[in-house]
């Protein structure tokens, strides 16, 4: 089987997010290279961090095996916890030393960020010799205005790094500025394509604010249109004989960070949401207050859920088995904002590496 639009996921390095992916069908395991942005959150430390990347490091090796390979990057991880001489990359070089990741550069990273990178790999602690650069909006705007920089940063990497990725990083895409994003990358794909060798093109965005309520309100249905979706095809229609993968976040914004508030006054404010995509569309359910309308909630949005016509029935993947026992009353422990992430990503995985079309 192959992955249709050679898709990326783009995940958040967290327990439900791994397992997610632990769920899909050992045929897509075999295929998929996920990416993991490790999770920002408020008041983190270094300490922490490499806490954090020791223990996603042991859920790669227990969990995420069958992949050919992830990607690993520390993008969200404020540049205020890392030490001097030792930015945050390293902890990921230090923890992931056995494992075959993807790292991934920038331009716009600490002073130090791709140097380390480089020196680790040259002393034989990156197992790849795949590297990503990953560029936001304001980047790969004009090709011309960091031609020179990327070049320089290609030839160095080079000595080390055999294969070349380019990510364009939308973040939260905007359905005004769609066209003038696919023409931008468009344009940036074409001259890259000429200046230097490389070995995929990566088109990520997500339709999801950092607040849900912004697209989809308590108590409520919402179809939303997958603006990311868009600029990836506009793109595609723009570059004539060059491949382009497709990424997404899922259903988790990329503006996610992990909240710290008590877990009383967190179903005083959470209302259940669950994500469920077709065609081009996120369809969202969200329902009250968890506090006053229960974790029942979720059962009765997975009812909604497979009278669908969009619905694609229970054998389609593990997540869509879990909504249809869910709406069934099949399953003894309630569902919860964080365990519903797991059948979700599930199913959304498989239908945008499976069936999404062209």
């Amino acid at each position: 089987m192959e992955v249709k639009h050679n898709y990326t996921p783009f995940l958040k390095f967290k327990v439900n997010e791994v397992a997610g992916l632990s769920a899909l069908s050992t045929e897509l395991k075999n295929k998929l290279t996920p990416f993991f942005d490790f999770a920002r959150k408020d008041g983190m430390t270094r300490a922490e961090f490499e806490k954090n990347a020791q223990a996603c490091c042991k859920k790669t090796e227990k969990y995420l095996k069958a992949f050919p390979y992830i990607f690993l990057d520390s993008f969200d991880i404020p540049d205020s916890i890392a030490v001097p001489k030792s930015p945050n990359c390293r902890v990921i070089i230090d923890a992931f030393s056995e494992i075959e990741y993807v790292p991934v550069l920038g331009l716009d990273r600490a002073i130090n960020h791709n140097r380390t990178i480089f020196d680790a790999k040259a002393a034989n602690e990156i197992i790849s010799d795949k590297v990503a650069i990953r560029f936001q909006a304001e980047e790969f705007s004009s090709f011309d205005l960091i031609e020179a920089e990327l070049l320089d940063l290609v030839a160095e990497g080079s000595k080390v790094f055999s294969d070349w990725v380019l990510i364009f990083d939308c973040r939260v895409c905007i359905e005004g500025n769609r066209m003038k994003l696919a023409t931008e990358i468009a344009n940036f794909v074409s001259a890259a394509h000429k200046a230097m060798e490389i070995q995929q093109y990566i088109i990520v965005g997500s339709s999801i604010p950092s607040s849900i309520t912004d697209i989809a309100k308590p108590s409520d249905e919402s179809i939303v249109t997958r603006t990311e979706l868009d600029i990836f095809h506009a793109t595609q229609s723009k570059v004539k004989g060059i491949p382009l993968s497709l990424g997404d976040y899922t259903i988790v914004s990329p503006l996610y960070s992990d909240l710290t508030l008590p877990p009383e006054l967190l179903l005083s404010v959470t209302a259940p949401k669950v994500f469920y995509a077709f065609e081009n569309y996120h369809y969202i359910a969200r329902g009250g207050r968890i506090k006053t309308g229960g974790y029942g909630q979720y059962d009765v949005i997975c009812e909604q859920i497979v009278t669908k016509k969009f619905y694609r029935q229970a054998p389609y993947s593990w997540g869509d088995n879990f909504i249809q026992e869910r709406a069934n009353g099949i399953g003894v422990k309630n569902v919860t904002p964080s365990t519903i992430l797991k059948p979700t990503i599930c199913a959304h995985i498989e239908y945008m590496a499976k069936n999404y079309p062209n």
